[in-house]
């Protein structure tokens, strides 16, 4: 009998060799064309989080400040649009965003906006797809501060200083000045070039807050852990879209102010 058994793991081999290879034959011109998409974040040594006395006041979460060295990676230019989504959903790998009041997707004209109302094992499952991933909170605020410890991607001045409106922000839940930067919600991806980042990243502010890779560190006993959410929105308050800002949210919930970006190796 044990003559008789050994044959069968060879001959099933092959067989968990197959899809694997039929993958990543129909993959490479997806990753270009994301590629294209993406620019190219430095490694080095960067200050993470915040300091009372260079940043603050620091909320709790975003304590301590400190020293992190990264390495080199790429992430996307702008946040995941409807339309690259949708190439997705049509090859069968993701599954369709939630519509409704304030989502994105099947909505008329909205192929350039950003993808939103998904959950955060969507937004994973479409960056493993293009053959990439969630950035780690660490990358996030990495592309977006850069070496000089920046309070937003584009410096430090105020999102609407001098009048000019560097990101598609609000107040809170005064939604009459929501429309103060010409979108009441969210816009297109790529309108507030003025708020680039010091790598060329647009958006890291405002418009939507963005899924991140990494675990609440107070909720990571949980079954289901909270994932970071970084970056703002178009409904936060000026201090929201601060580069050590932070949320968390549970990662089967979804939200019209949160969506994501992909990052990849370099």
């Amino acid at each position: 009998m044990l003559a008789c058994s050994k044959p069968a793991p060879k001959v099933q081999a092959p067989a968990k060799q197959a899809a694997p290879a039929k993958t990543a034959v129909a993959k490479p011109p997806v990753v270009a064309a994301v590629m294209e998409g993406m620019v190219k974040v430095p490694g080095g040594l960067f200050r993470f989080g915040c300091d009372d006395e260079l940043d603050g006041p620091c909320a709790q979460a975003e304590r301590p400040s400190r020293l992190v060295q990264v390495h080199g990676f790429k992430i996307d230019k702008t946040e995941v649009t409807v339309e690259a989504y949708k190439k997705c959903v049509d090859a069968e790998v993701c599954t369709r965003a939630v519509a409704g009041d304030e989502c994105n997707w099947g909505e008329s004209g909205r192929d350039n906006y950003p993808i939103n109302c998904v959950t955060w094992y969507q937004a994973d499952q479409y960056c493993r797809w293009v053959g990439g991933y969630l950035p780690s909170e660490v990358e996030w605020e990495r592309a977006a501060r850069g070496d000089d410890g920046r309070l937003y991607p584009w410096g430090n001045e105020a999102p609407d200083a001098d009048g000019i409106f560097r990101a598609n922000w609000g107040e809170g839940l005064a939604r009459q000045l929501w429309i103060r930067d010409k979108w009441e919600f969210d816009a297109p991806v790529g309108r507030f070039e003025v708020g680039a980042g010091p790598y060329g990243t647009l958006d890291q502010a405002g418009n939507v807050a963005e899924w991140t890779s990494t675990i609440a560190p107070d909720t990571q006993d949980d079954p289901n852990p909270e994932r970071i959410v970084k970056g703002g929105s178009f409904r936060e308050y000026a201090r929201r879209l601060r580069t050590y800002a932070k949320d968390s949210h549970g990662p089967h919930r979804f939200y019209s102010h949160v969506g994501f970006r992909c990052a990849a190796a370099e």
